[in-house]
């Protein structure tokens, strides 16, 4: 299979050669092609994840009166299990 680029991308296979991590132009189009083909998965997983947030209900602002609260809390349910 023969491949052409433009200019740019020429430029860029021939950077990635300089730079000594990769050792030929195929590595790097592999490498590349490796990339789009994950892609998509990592598409998925994102949005999946944003979902999940979305359905978790609604936020609230992170400030110091939450890690406060936090705390507070963790304290609480510690005590509550050492009084056990």
């Amino acid at each position: 299979m023969n491949v052409s680029l433009d200019e740019h991308f020429e430029k860029l296979v021939k950077q990635m050669l300089e730079s000594g991590e990769f050792s030929s132009d195929t590595e790097v189009v592999q490498t590349g092609l490796q990339l789009l083909e994950k892609h998509p998965q990592k598409r998925e997983v994102l949005r999946r994840d944003i979902q999940e947030g979305l359905a978790s209900g609604v936020g609230r602002s992170f400030d110091k009166s939450v890690v406060e609260d936090i705390k507070r809390r963790g304290r609480e349910r510690l005590a509550q299990e050492q009084g056990q």
